[in-house]
């Protein structure tokens, strides 16, 4: 028989881009996580939340550089006018 090497892929939550995980070998250990660069979000709301993913939550777990940076930069938009810092 012949080994068989299967690697496990990660999907962006917003965009859908998919990638294979990183494989870490710490001696015959070997684990896949997901790329350095991928980046999550979980934002909750002030206002009674409804825990199965209503309007006042957004909870991306695995998000593409592309995609965590475009979430990242639009908070921070929109908390400094929230600010009036604009």
């Amino acid at each position: 028989m012949a080994d068989v090497n299967i690697t496990p892929r990660i999907s962006c939550d917003n965009c859908g881009l998919t990638v294979d995980k990183q494989l870490e070998q710490l001696g015959t250990n070997k684990s896949f996580k997901k790329p350095r660069t991928w980046g999550a979000l979980k934002i909750e709301g002030s206002r009674s939340a409804d825990s199965y993913g209503g309007k006042d939550r957004l909870d991306f777990t695995d998000l593409c550089p592309k995609c965590a940076t475009a979430a990242l930069e639009a908070a921070a938009s929109v908390l400094k006018t929230t600010r009036g810092e604009e």
